[in-house]
């Protein structure tokens, strides 16, 4: 073989590995950046689903603290009509014995 032919196989062989190099990087370049996308994808869904479940118990701890309130109120309703009620049918003695009280001093 001549020396000639031995340098253009040796610069063919080079461009051919300039190629595969150059190639190679294009690869790896494509796979990091859908490495990339799909990361980020599973951090966008991992958010939404934390989201939508923190909303999730927040509703539920809101209808359960409403349904207390409500039966709060409800019991301080009854209490207080059951005050009312008691304190009508002694509304005449109170009087009664408050006039005696300003007429006794």
């Amino acid at each position: 073989m001549s020396m000639e032919s031995v340098l253009r196989s040796i610069k063919s062989a080079q461009t051919e590995a300039d190629a595969l190099l150059a190639s190679a990087q294009e690869d790896a370049n494509k796979a990091i950046g859908d490495a990339r996308r799909a990361a980020s994808e599973a951090v966008s869904e991992a958010t939404e689903g934390a989201t939508a479940d923190a909303r999730s118990t927040i509703d539920a701890a809101r209808a359960e603290a409403e349904a207390e309130a409500d039966k709060v109120r409800a019991e301080g309703a009854k209490a207080a009509e059951a005050l009312a009620s008691a304190a009508s049918g002694r509304t005449d003695k109170a009087v009664d014995l408050l006039l005696n009280a300003i007429q006794d001093a």
